[in-house]
């Protein structure tokens, strides 16, 4: 079908009307007219706040892409200085358009986001109504019908949504709204997820507030007390009288030693059930900060008092794969879950990116640190397994019985 358009039809099976041939289309909010029910699923969705945001725009991405059966799609979030990243894909052919900083205006989508409404293109390469500064990434992908639709809530607009085709297309007003409607509750959820991460940064804050008042107030009061005494040393001749003021000194240092050491340890301090979900954080967050691939734990279910065998296990299963991701999978994003249910502790590790090929001599080193991990699994009672396929990425689940066991 190259050279002529293929057309995405409306509700009654027609071909939308095509009256300017090659410039971008752009579809206001007013052409499509929401139900009851999509208010009602829109206000379901807030009230939801969904944690897992990553796997919601991996779902999203694949229910847009099914709407019209294209060839690939993409979702941006709007991040640092109002520009949007790529941070979800589903059937493109190479990396060109993986983690794109789109500025606002620069592009489909970035118009997208500037006009805050639909925008589409027959052929992507020669449309004169958009700007051509990725021209080359999207060749590489070999698309030319493309349609960018924002993802707003209330005025703000947090991202766009993206389905591509590597023919000429037009997108009808039916496909559109599908697509919008997909956007406008991704969007809700985006919001929920910062709202949520928000509520925790504050407070994380007003907790570190309360422990630096505490120690300031406990501490303070005592080192003013310790100066004083010091300089009150100076106006004394009296050899006697000095050691006993510099002994009632050493014990003064000696308690606000002691009471910040009680302040560390009331910092540091957890208890044993918070070991593991702690560990996994704590691993996500350097995964992170080592790769720039957001890792994001989510624990589905409190952790029980587990022994540290069990603990180093499955924290332990969780570093292998991280470590595959970041060397085989090309992922936009990772997400490790977390629970207990019937007396089983489970972890799943998933990521979008390529699935595992068994047959890959550069990936069996990576496959030996998780046969490892695997193995002090099997050895406490549990187990390990490894679902993979290139269009949703590697999950990899562990588990372990709840019980108290042997350390190894």
């Amino acid at each position: 079908m190259t050279g002529y358009p293929r057309s995405r039809d409306d509700d009654q099976g027609k071909p939308v009307s095509e009256s300017t041939p090659t410039a971008a289309h752009e579809f206001t909010h007013s052409d499509f007219k929401p139900s009851i029910l999509d208010d009602l699923s829109l206000s379901r969705a807030e009230l939801l706040v969904l944690t897992d945001e990553a796997s919601a725009m991996t779902t999203a991405g694949q229910r847009i892409r099914e709407i019209g059966d294209f060839d690939m799609s993409l979702i941006g979030r709007v991040e640092v200085d109002g520009v949007m990243v790529h941070r979800s894909w589903q059937g493109t052919k190479s990396n060109a358009l993986h983690r794109l900083v789109v500025p606002e205006g620069i592009g489909l989508g970035g118009k997208s986001i500037l006009l805050q409404q639909p925008v589409w293109v027959r052929d992507y390469l020669s449309d004169p109504g958009i700007t051509h500064d990725f021209d080359a990434l999207v060749k590489e992908e070999a698309l030319r019908g493309m349609l960018a639709v924002p993802m707003s809530y209330e005025g703000h607009v947090l991202g766009a949504m993206y389905v591509g085709t590597r023919e000429y297309s037009s997108f009808g007003d039916r496909v559109i709204a599908e697509i919008q409607s997909i956007a406008d509750t991704a969007a809700v959820t985006l919001l929920s997820a910062q709202r949520a991460a928000t509520q925790t940064e504050l407070a994380l804050e007003a907790e570190r507030k309360r422990l630096a008042e505490s120690l300031h107030d406990s501490v303070s009061p005592v080192l003013f007390r310790i100066g004083a005494e010091l300089q009150s040393l100076r106006a004394l001749g009296d050899a006697q009288a000095i050691h006993d003021r510099l002994e009632e000194i050493t014990e003064q240092v000696h308690a606000v030693n002691a009471s910040i050491r009680r302040s560390l340890t009331d910092l540091t301090a957890r208890p044993p059930e918070r070991n593991l979900p702690v560990g996994i954080e704590e691993d996500c967050q350097a995964f992170t900060l080592r790769t720039g691939i957001p890792a994001r734990f989510v624990p589905l279910t409190e952790s029980p008092d587990l022994d540290a065998s069990r603990v180093e296990a499955l924290q332990r299963l969780v570093r292998e794969a991280l470590v595959n991701v970041e060397k085989h999978a090309d992922a936009s994003t990772v997400v490790v879950s977390l629970s207990a249910r019937s007396g089983r502790v489970t972890v799943v590790i998933s990521d979008d990116g390529r699935g595992v090929d068994g047959t890959d001599d550069s990936k069996r080193g990576s496959q030996l640190g998780l046969g490892l991990a695997a193995g002090r699994l099997e050895r406490l009672g549990g187990g390990m397994s490894v679902v993979s396929d290139d269009e949703s990425g590697t999950t990899v689940r562990g588990w372990v019985d709840a019980l108290e066991g042997p350390s190894t």
